[in-house]
């Protein structure tokens, strides 16, 4: 078009803009640099590229084009303002939206039904629904989506009984009606209400299905969801994206992929939420190489990696502990919002890359994106583990006094690990008693974790304490506070506190480390024989024993005693979860290639000692993500530098 001379006529550029402006397969940001070549963009360019942006997860330009559009000299038509009404909605923008209002009224476009509807629904969503209903009630000529906007109103601000009441009043109740009532029924808890109201639809569609299947999935009733998906008599990718999500979001990762995997083969094209929830099970599992495919599915089928999708790989890959590639992502993209910096941060924080987070925080800062409290549980983590404690406290004192984000509980952990961490217990525990937020079990049991690690039983004592009165039925707590007595010989002590546990009959959360060879995740637990190749396994072993004992390796039982749930015999030491999956690795991939375990617990001191020599006499990397942190193990060091 440039060499012919066609991007000079006005409607065959604003037809080149629609295209890459709203289209699936378009390009909103190539849109934009064309759209910035037209030197008097005509009413339906400025409409498009408007349209686009509103239409996007990131509408806010949609604003300051229309204001651009204004002073150009252009003139809003009964179309342009349904748009910038969405992308005030879109944005919560309650103060531009009443703006925008006014000027409709004196631009005689607010006895437009689109206009009218657009208004309504933003004042719903921005929760003035006192406004909307007055729109509305004032409005003489309603129609299906009118009723609709106001429905959703009602339910977005949590009015159930308003909403069924306007509900039983409709005129007509199209299929939409009924699913946005039942969606309204799902988000309040309400499920039985939910389903009760699909099963009385006069017709259902697709969107029935998906929204009760969403439904299900948002009460934690999973199985229920997949009965239903079960039951459909038609699928679309919704369908598929809503069950894979709800196994995604409700730890089944791997039946997430299980059904990702199903869909291919029903030659069902995945969108980009299906690929979103299929990495993060992938990120959940630590599962590389199957995430690796997913990319690799990604780059075949052409699909836009925009800040979502990028942000989804940039987790999958630092979950799996590949943290250059992640980087390698994160630099691609074209644009990047709060989440893929976040994303960015928090992977170079659990991978041991403290500096490098803070650094790319203040990266972050200098480009104007205002961090959120995701990003700061980011940086305090990286704080956190690399001892920098007065870097910590000066993050945590600028939440508030210069982004008036006020700490939530997942903050205050981060400085009690930190504190911790660095062996100030004392001060941890002031910091605990002395927080504007309740001290749960979460701040308390991460300081009895840093007692573990400092030995110090006598604040351990104090810490067990609290952790009881809040959590009396935790197996855990009662395990971690006898080894803490065990480490300082203090052996009566261990004993009291087990036979205590033993009458309560309370268990700890049983140890699992999963692997992936191949493109398939292994599981195991505590003295596991479960799997096909137990017998090589365990060879295995025997074999590594049989290195590393002449070398000074001693396997350290002193905790094993009072474990009892994982480790009621005493070789039960050298058959932990993480040593039978180091052992599958060692027999199952060939030799240079590095060996990625995943455990829901932090790793003991016996594990993290054994996994150093591994490194050093079998000459394999061993990265394991524990419950806190990557440990890289290379050539009988651990980047973690025994300080986890």
């Amino acid at each position: 078009m440039i060499r012919n001379h066609l991007f000079e006529d006005p409607f065959g550029a604003s037809k080149l803009i629609e295209f890459c402006a709203v289209s699936e397969v378009g390009n909103l940001h190539f849109a934009r640099k064309m759209f910035a070549q037209i030197p008097h963009p005509n009413t339906f360019t400025w409409n498009t590229i408007i349209r686009g942006y509103a239409n996007s997860p990131f509408p806010k330009p949609s604003l300051h084009l229309f204001n651009q559009m204004l002073d150009s000299g252009a003139t809003p038509n009964s179309f342009t303002f349904p748009f910038v009404i969405k992308a005030c909605a879109n944005l919560s923008a309650f103060q531009e939206g009443l703006q925008l209002h006014c000027f409709i009224l004196k631009s005689g476009f607010d006895t437009h039904l689109f206009s009218l509807n657009g208004l309504i629904h933003m004042y719903a969503t921005c929760g003035n629904i006192s406004l909307a209903r007055q729109l509305f009630d004032n409005s003489t000529q309603k129609d299906s989506v009118s009723w609709n906007s106001m429905l959703s109103g009602y339910l977005n601000c949590g009015k159930l009984r308003q909403a069924r009441w306007l509900f039983d009043e409709m005129p007509e109740r199209g299929v939409v009606s009924w699913n946005v009532m039942i969606n309204g029924y799902s988000k309040c808890g309400q499920i039985d209400a939910a389903r009760e109201l699909f099963e009385r639809m006069p017709i259902r569609n697709v969107e029935s299905w998906n929204t009760l299947i969403a439904g299900y999935a948002k009460c934690g009733l999973i199985d229920n969801s997949r009965e239903l998906f079960d039951q459909m008599p038609v699928r679309n990718v919704v369908s598929w994206s809503a069950m894979i999500t709800s196994y995604a979001q409700g730890d089944r990762p791997n039946e997430a992929l299980a059904l990702f995997d199903e869909m291919g083969n029903s030659k069902v094209r995945p969108n980009w939420a299906t690929i979103v929830s299929a990495l993060s099970a992938c990120a959940h599992l630590g599962a590389l190489d199957r995430g690796k495919q997913i990319h690799l599915y990604i780059d075949q089928s052409k699909m836009k990696v925009d800040s979502i999708i990028g942000t989804a790989l940039i987790d999958m890959y630092a979950k799996c502990g590949c943290i250059e590639h992640a980087i390698r992502i994160f630099d691609s993209l074209v644009s990047m919002d709060v989440f893929s910096w976040t994303a960015m941060i928090g992977g170079l924080a659990v991978n041991g890359h403290g500096e490098k987070a803070l650094e790319l925080f203040g990266q972050m800062e200098g480009a104007g994106v205002k961090p959120n409290e995701v990003t700061f549980v980011g940086v305090l983590c990286a704080c956190s583990h690399g001892g920098l404690v007065k870097l910590a406290r000066k993050y945590f004192d600028s939440m508030r006094t210069i982004y008036s984000i006020e700490p939530q509980i997942e903050h205050y952990g981060c400085m009690v690990d930190t504190l911790g961490r660095a062996g100030h217990l004392e001060e941890a525990v002031s910091f605990v008693e002395t927080t504007p937020v309740k001290a749960n079990s979460v701040l308390w049991g991460t300081l009895l974790g840093a007692c573990w690690i400092h030995r110090d039983a006598k604040i351990g004592e104090y810490v067990g304490d609290r952790l009881v009165e809040l959590e009396p039925y935790d197996g855990g707590v009662y395990v971690l506070l006898s080894n803490i007595y065990a480490t300082v010989g203090r052996w009566d002590d261990a004993r009291k506190v087990r036979m205590l546990m033993k009458s309560k009959g309370l268990q700890k959360s049983p140890g699992c480390s999963s692997i992936e060879v191949h493109g398939a995740v292994h599981e195991f637990y505590v003295g596991d024989k479960s799997h096909p190749r137990t017998e090589e396994i365990y060879l295995m072993l025997d074999d590594i024993a049989s290195r590393l004992i002449p070398l000074g390796y001693t396997p350290n039982t002193s905790p094993v005693l009072f474990d009892i749930e994982d480790e009621e015999k005493e070789y039960a030491v050298s058959h932990h979860s993480e040593k039978l999956a180091i052992a599958l690795g060692l027999i199952s991939t060939e030799a240079g290639v590095p060996i990625r375990i995943v455990k829901n617990l932090r790793v003991c001191h016996d594990c993290h000692t054994m996994a150093k020599f591994i490194s050093k006499v079998f000459d394999r990397e061993i990265i394991v993500r524990d419950r806190n942190v990557f440990h890289y193990f290379r050539d009988g060091y651990c980047s973690c530098q025994d300080y986890w």
